[in-house]
């Protein structure tokens, strides 16, 4: 048997206030936050990830965190805490070290590589991702019932890093690339009543304009200001089918100032003028 193995040292899930933000500032853990639902930023490793529900964000060992609630949505997350090698003989404590002052911050049973990894983002579309989460939800549930056993996760803690290992090993790259395509997606949707330049969605995920437009291109088939078309469009349908706003309510909430150019272009889409578009699908 090892002398030490990775073992999970905790897991919660939390709902934040509205515009609440928390700060960690040396999280002692390879640390996984899925979004449940809601929206908000977290910020690592000098980047911002702008996340909803369905986004896992992954953070290597000793890292400083900052979670930024949204106003409106706040999300509502879930962290999975793994210590990558954990000394046998020495008594797990089944809480992560965060805080100034914390005895577990110089705890030598304690170890992990800070440069192992970047801190990440993808969906749970990644299969890597989405087994991680399924893992960190039985953690959650096991710690809750207050028995902690020790070996159940030290395993537990083996297979988190396996997995972790598939979503960065061999695809490290195109993982990271994907990451940005659905950083700028999810700063789309979350301004899409607002103009949105080339410049300033790349910017959204710290890339170039170059880099922003080759990655749409390649990973969704169409430029990005063809998508941010398509997703206005597509919200102007949700919002003429479900509420009783007139056109030119809507065409301002999907970023359209013209409505008049709003009801041609989604005529262009739908085939239809959005005012009838309203009366055929709106129920009562």
């Amino acid at each position: 048997m090892v002398d030490d193995d990775p073992v999970v040292v905790g897991a919660n899930r939390y709902r934040f206030s509205p515009d609440e933000r928390i700060l960690n500032p040396h999280v002692m853990s390879v640390s996984f936050i899925w979004v449940l639902s809601g929206t908000g930023e977290i910020l690592a490793g000098g980047r911002r990830f702008p996340v909803d529900a369905q986004h896992v964000v992954r953070l290597p060992w000793h890292h400083a965190v900052e979670y930024r609630a949204s106003k409106k949505g706040p999300f509502h997350v879930g962290t999975l805490h793994v210590v990558p090698r954990h000394a046998r003989g020495s008594a797990v404590v089944p809480r992560v070290a965060h805080l100034p002052g914390d005895a577990l911050l110089g705890d030598p049973a304690r170890t992990g590589d800070p440069g192992e990894f970047l801190p990440g983002i993808t969906t749970t579309r990644n299969s890597a991702a989405r087994r991680i989460v399924e893992f960190g939800t039985i953690a959650i549930e096991r710690l809750a019932e207050g028995a902690f056993v020790e070996e159940y996760f030290r395993a537990l803690g083996r297979l988190v890093l396996l997995e972790n290992a598939a979503w960065a090993g061999g695809h490290a790259q195109q993982s990271t690339l994907a990451g940005t395509l659905e950083m700028m997606m999810t700063f789309v949707r979350h301004h899409i009543a607002e103009p949105l330049p080339v410049a300033r969605v790349a910017e959204s995920a710290r890339c170039s304009e170059t880099t922003a437009q080759r990655l749409f291109t390649k990973h969704v088939g169409e430029s990005m200001q063809a998508w941010i078309r398509q997703v206005r469009l597509h919200e102007a349908a949700n919002l003429l089918s479900t509420t009783g706003l007139r056109v030119s309510e809507v065409a301002q909430l999907v970023g359209y100032s013209d409505p008049l150019y709003f009801s041609r272009a989604f005529r262009a889409a739908y085939g239809v003028a959005p005012s009838r578009f309203a009366r055929t699908e709106l129920r009562p």
